[in-house]
Parts: C-alpha cells; structure tokens; sequence
C-alpha cells in the first residue's frame, strides 16, 4: 500500500463520467489528448512443462501511440487499504491538465510480482486454425503494472520515463512508449494441455474490455502464428510462422527486457 495516497471525497463526484461526456459536456474534442493502445507482436514464444501441464509462455507489450498519456490513478478506500483500489483514469490536455477523471478498473495487490496491478489491461489467447478459431487457451493474467518501459521510436530504455513505479502514486503509458511484460515473468503464459499437432495463433489484446478512454478501440490486437507437434514420447514442440502486420517499432525486434 506504500506510495498510494488518499484522494479527497471530491473524485466520487466524477467517477461516473463516460468519454461522451468528455466531448459533450465542459471539456472540448481539441482540449482532451486521449492515447491510442495497441499490442506489440508478442515474441519469446516457448512450452513449459509444469505438474504435467504444458503452458505456452511468451513475452508482450502495450504501446500508446496516441496524442496523451494513459494515466490511472489509485483510490484507496477509506475503510480499509487492504481492499482492491478503484483505478482512475485521468484525461489531460496539452499543458498536462487533468480535463476530466472517469473509473475504468480496479488495483489488485499481486503478490507474486510484489506490486500493484491494474486489472483488464490485457487479454491472451490461444486459437486454433485462425485468429477467429476455436479458443484452446486462455490466459489467467488479466492484470499488469503499467509504466514506460521503452520508447517506439528507437526501442532504447531511457531515463526520460514519467511512469516508472509500480507502487507509486500513477502508473501509466506515455505517448510514444511500451510497457512489456518478460516471459520469464509469473502469468505470462497459457495453458495448452492436450493441444492437437496443428497451427495456431496466440492472440493478445490490450484493454479487450474497452473500459480505459482511447482515440480507437479497434487496433488493440496482435497474433503471433506457430505450428505445433509432438515428438515420439509426446512432448510439444512449436515453431513460429508468421505474424501480423506491425507498424514500425511495435515488431518487438531487438526489445530490451523487462
């Protein structure tokens, strides 16, 4: 709970407000720079045998290419800091003015990774044949500490970052950074067991439920394709084929880890 600080009863006032409110009511389209989420090509793509379950691990990211930052803030509630947070979307302009606040997620304490989580950051799955096949798999991690870990531009890490700290008093995205999450990392995996010899697609989306404010919730996914077969004692072995198409800089080509 260190770092979180208490919000004035004030923010209950506005947490109901919704992005049409944002363009229709006190705050104009010019004035309110909103980000855009999209999802880097996930890579590092391997099988894990785990209990006698086969997970497919893999590391992914989150990019804003948009005009603002994602900005969420921490409420913690007064009866209790123990309790799950309410995560506050903050919406600036130009001059980094908070224009309005809106609720879109809750904070959860993950203990594993010893940090502050936000949750339906991102959605993981497994499909067979096609992006729109069948579901194998689901991913459990639907919660991730947001912060700028590496630029678009160039993929270099630098100290120029505005969020940083996953027990801090914001997390976000600024414009023109990635938040990645490293494969080797608790969560970052899918659970395949049994899955047939054959071609799938590991399919990640960020905000999947569209609750965080954005310029287009529409572009928020990437796939990554690979075959998988099985060896003569049944152990899965995959190889990847292709990808989506990615812009410039969200290939996850020579990424620094997280």
């Amino acid at each position: 709970m260190t770092g979180f600080k208490m919000l004035g009863v004030g923010v209950a006032g506005i947490l109901a407000a919704s992005i049409a409110t944002i363009f229709a009511q006190n705050v104009s389209a010019a004035s309110a720079l909103l980000p855009d989420l999209k999802t880097t090509i996930p890579h590092h793509l391997s099988i894990q045998n785990d209990h006698q379950k086969e997970f497919l691990r893999f590391s992914n990211g989150v990019a804003n290419t948009g005009q603002g930052p994602l900005q969420i803030i921490a409420v913690i509630p007064a009866s209790d800091p123990t309790q799950t947070q309410d995560a506050i979307q903050q919406i600036l302009d130009e001059n980094g003015n908070i224009v309005e606040e809106k609720l879109v997620s809750k904070f959860t304490f993950h203990e594993q990774h010893n940090h502050w989580h936000i949750a339906d950051v991102a959605l993981f799955e497994v499909r067979q044949g096609s992006v729109d096949g069948p579901v194998v798999g689901t991913s459990t991690k639907i919660t991730s500490c947001l912060i700028d870990w590496y630029k678009i531009d160039d993929n270099s890490k630098t100290k120029e970052r505005t969020y940083w700290e996953c027990n801090g008093e914001l997390q976000g995205i600024s414009p023109g950074w990635v938040d990645q999450y490293h494969h080797a990392l608790a969560d970052m995996e899918v659970e395949i067991t049994g899955a047939e010899p054959g071609q799938y697609y590991l399919v990640s989306t960020a905000n999947p439920n569209k609750t965080f404010i954005e310029t287009d919730d529409e572009n928020n996914t990437a796939w990554v394709s690979f075959d998988l077969k099985r060896d003569s004692n049944g152990n899965a072995k995959i190889k990847v084929t292709g990808h989506s198409v990615c812009e410039p800089g969200l290939c996850s080509e020579k990424v620094p880890n997280r």
